[in-house]
C-alpha cells in the first residue's frame, strides 16, 4: 500500500475576506484580523493574498522587517512605490521581488479610470544571514504551454508558473526533499496529487520529493512554490 503524501487543501471560498470601498483582499493564510487554526502559515510562506483594487484607488501596506515580498499582477497593471524610493509600473507579465531588512511602507495604485486590477502579494520570512535590502524585477512569458517557468528565488524558496492546455500533465521535483511544496491555481482547474483544485485554491504538501498534476481546463495556470519548512536561521 502506497502511503499518502501529507497534505492540506486551502479552498478559495474559505479565505479571509477584507472589503473596503477601494479594495477587496482574499487571504489564503491567517492575516491581520482573520485568524483560523486551519489557516496557519506553511513553513516560511506566511502570506498569500489576492488583492482587487478599484479604479484610481491606492492602498498602503506596512511590510514587517526581515521579510521577502513578491508582487505578481494578475489583471491589468499597477503602479508601485515604497518608502525607500523605488517606483515602477508592473504589468501582468512582470513580478517584483524585494527584501525588507527594516520595516517598509508600500503603496499600490490602480491607474485605470474604469477597470479593476488584481495582484498577488506573497511574503516569506527572511533568514538572519540575508539581512540586506534588494529590489528586483523579473519578466516571464508563456511562449510555450504545458511547461513550468522559473518565477522567483528568495533564499531557499523557489517559485514557478505554468500555463496548461486541457488534459495536459506536468510535474515538479523539489530541489530539497526536506522542503514542502505549495500549489496555487491562478486560473482554471487542476488535479494535483489526486486532489481537485479550482481557481484560487491552494494545496500544501510535505514529505515528498516530487508532485504531479493534470490540467482539467483550457488555459489553466498553476503557481508552484518550493517552501522551506524549517526556520531559515537554523
Amino acid at each position: 500500500m502506497i502511503a499518502q503524501i501529507p497534505a492540506q487543501i486551502y479552498k478559495s471560498d474559505l479565505r479571509g475576506v477584507f472589503n473596503s470601498g477601494k479594495h477587496n483582499c482574499f487571504a489564503t493564510f491567517n492575516f491581520e484580523q482573520y485568524q483560523d487554526l486551519s489557516r496557519n502559515a506553511f513553513g516560511s510562506l506566511k502570506i498569500l493574498n489576492e488583492v482587487i483594487l478599484a479604479p484610481q484607488q491606492c492602498i498602503t501596506r506596512l511590510i514587517k522587517s526581515k521579510t521577502n515580498v513578491i508582487i505578481l499582477p494578475l489583471f491589468g497593471g499597477i503602479e508601485y512605490k515604497d518608502s525607500i524610493g523605488n517606483t515602477e509600473f508592473l504589468r501582468v507579465d512582470q513580478i517584483r521581488v524585494l527584501a525588507a531588512d527594516d520595516e517598509l511602507t508600500v503603496e499600490i495604485f490602480n491607474p485605470y479610470e474604469n477597470e479593476n486590477v488584481s495582484y498577488l502579494e506573497i511574503e516569506f520570512d527572511m533568514g538572519r544571514q540575508y539581512f540586506k535590502n534588494y529590489f528586483q524585477q523579473y519578466k516571464f512569458d508563456f511562449s510555450r504551454h504545458n511547461k513550468l517557468y522559473s518565477l522567483f528565488e528568495v533564499e531557499r524558496a523557489l517559485g514557478f508558473i505554468g500555463l496548461y492546455d486541457g488534459r495536459k500533465h506536468g510535474s515538479f521535483t523539489l530541489r530539497n526533499s526536506k522542503n514542502g511544496v505549495f500549489a496555487f491555481v491562478l486560473n482554471g482547474a487542476f488535479e494535483v496529487e489526486d486532489r481537485l483544485l479550482e481557481a484560487k485554491d491552494g494545496l500544501a504538501l510535505k514529505e515528498t520529493s516530487k508532485i504531479e498534476w493534470e490540467a482539467l481546463s483550457e488555459n489553466a495556470i498553476l503557481l508552484v512554490i518550493e517552501v522551506p519548512l524549517k526556520a531559515l536561521n537554523s
